[in-house]
Order: C-alpha cells, then sequence, then structure tokens
C-alpha cells in the first residue's frame, strides 16, 4: 500500500496481520449479483422485442376502382314527346341531295332558297323558286323535275282554294237573280270549284248582295303522256298540277275535251280534276 515515508510517498507492503479477505469477498459478491441482475434485465428486453416474422401489418384499405359514369338517358317525357310531334316536317327536295356540290352555282343557290321558303313556310316564295329551278336552260336540275314538279301542284291547290289567289279567283257580288251555277257559267268556272272555294257557306241560297269567290274565266288544258303515265294539268298557260294513272290509257294520241275522254286515274285525283275543269277543256294525248 502506498504512504508517506521518509522519501515521499513510498509503498508499504500490507502487514501480514492486516485480514480484511471478508470484505473482498463482499465486495466480489456485490458486483457479482449487480452483473448478474444486468444481463438479466438485457436479456430480457430482448426477448420482449418483437422479430421480424411476428410483426403484422395492418391490412390495406382496397383500391377504389372508378367506372367511368354513363350519360343519363334522355326522358322520354310527355314534353319532349310533343317537341318530337311537333318537329317541321322535312322538305319533299332537301337541297343537299344528288351531288349538292356538283350541281351549278344557280342550282344551289335556288335549291337553299327552297329550303329557306319551307323554313319560313312561305308559299310564294317556294312557288316562284320552282317555277326558277324547272325554267332554268339546260335542264341542270332535270333530275329532281319530277319532285319539283308534284311539289308545285300541292302548293298550287293551296293558294287556289285556301289562300284564293288574285290571280285566279275573282270576288263577285250577288245581283237579282243571280243563282250559284249562272255565276259559275257567266265566269268559266264549275259549281263543284265555286262550292270549295266558299266552303263554310251555304251557297244553296245566295242572296242579294252577298259576296262570293269564283274561279276567273280560267283556261284549264290536260296534257296525258302515255309513256310515263302521267297527265300535267296546266292553267292559263303554266303547269298547275302532276297526275299519275293507274294503268296505260286506251285513247289515242290526240286532242280531246274533258267530257269525252276516259283516263284511269285515282279517285281523288278524279274528283279533284272534275272540280276544276269544266267539260269543254281540252285534253290533248300525247305518245311522250
Amino acid at each position: 500500500m502506498l504512504a508517506r515515508g521518509k522519501f515521499g510517498i513510498e509503498y508499504n507492503p500490507k502487514p501480514l496481520d492486516d485480514d480484511s479477505s471478508g470484505v473482498g469477498w463482499i465486495v466480489l459478491v456485490v458486483v457479482a449479483v449487480a452483473a448478474v441482475s444486468l444481463a438479466w434485465t438485457l436479456f430480457s428486453r430482448f426477448r420482449a422485442r418483437p422479430n421480424d416474422d411476428d410483426i403484422v401489418e395492418p391490412p390495406k384499405p382496397p383500391a377504389v376502382v372508378e367506372t367511368p359514369k354513363t350519360p343519363p338517358k334522355a326522358e322520354s317525357t310527355p314534353v319532349a314527346q310533343q317537341a318530337q310531334t311537333n318537329a317541321p316536317p322535312k322538305p319533299i327536295v332537301p337541297p343537299v341531295e344528288t351531288g349538292m356540290a356538283k350541281r351549278p352555282a344557280k342550282v344551289r343557290h335556288l335549291l337553299m332558297r327552297l329550303e329557306e321558303a319551307d323554313k319560313k313556310s312561305d308559299i310564294e316564295m317556294a312557288v316562284t323558286t320552282i317555277e326558277q329551278l324547272r325554267s332554268l336552260p339546260g335542264a341542270p336540275a332535270a333530275d329532281l323535275d319530277n319532285k319539283l314538279a308534284r311539289r308545285l301542284g300541292e302548293l298550287n291547290v293551296k293558294r287556289l282554294f285556301e289562300q284564293r289567289n288574285a290571280q285566279w279567283v275573282a270576288k263577285i257580288v250577288v245581283k237579282r237573280g243571280d243563282s250559284t251555277s249562272r255565276i259559275a257559267s257567266e265566269h268559266g268556272s264549275t259549281l263543284a270549284s265555286l262550292k270549295k272555294l266558299n266552303e263554310g257557306t251555304d251557297v244553296n241560297r245566295v242572296r242579294i248582295g252577298q259576296t262570293l269567290y269564283v274561279m276567273n274565266h280560267p283556261r284549264f288544258n290536260l296534257v296525258v303522256h302515255r309513256r310515263t303515265r302521267t297527265a300535267d294539268l296546266q292553267l292559263n298557260g303554266k303547269f298547275f298540277k302532276r297526275y299519275d294513272m293507274t294503268s296505260e290509257t286506251a285513247v289515242k294520241e290526240g286532242a280531246y275535251e274533258w267530257r269525252g275522254v276516259n283516263l284511269e286515274l285515282k279517285p281523288a285525283d278524279r274528283t279533284e280534276l272534275d272540280t276544276l275543269l269544266p267539260k269543254s277543256a281540252s285534253v290533248l294525248v300525247s305518245e311522250m
């Protein structure tokens, strides 16, 4: 052991009679117990830590797959049905048919004008447009002529009986001694056409001062085409309407009067022609 000596700090060996082995053993035991306790604590903590195989990850939420939304179908409501029902009718001669782009500029312009007249329900505009199309030199719209002619005929009938067009119809005042048959005869018309022009009026009991409508000296003639089985009615030198014959006529080529020729026509067409044509109206039968 170290102690102060003669020459400073000197080593002094432990005396033989100093017996301190008991204290050493105690210290050794305490140290051993502390070491064992520390080792046990570390071991316990190591066992308490979970292994990688024991770790269970929480389940992942399922992936949400977005399905494409389909647009809802239009409901067939009464309003929608009514809108479809009240839709304007398609024109008989659509301006886009039969190679619109290849047609001459004049034809394209008139066809577009006819479509505009249809949208406006302008009968006079439609009539003049069709007449211009049919009269173009060289007949550039010849492939549409049959449709144009039939459309023009429908419009002319409306102009005559619904609009009472002034170029064909006169307005007269009944005088003393007049009768409907006498008025029709004096104006070169038929009693049937006078009655149709005055629908809603009892023409069988006319009175003095009453106003009536009557066709004003119409000049009708019917041209029958045997080959195509059609008949074109002309009024005052202009095309009025086209009719179809149900069979080939046995009438030979030549000129006839309406009351002396027998043509196979639809009943409605026969009735209309009887209404329009006086018995003496001319009929020309052609092989063409």
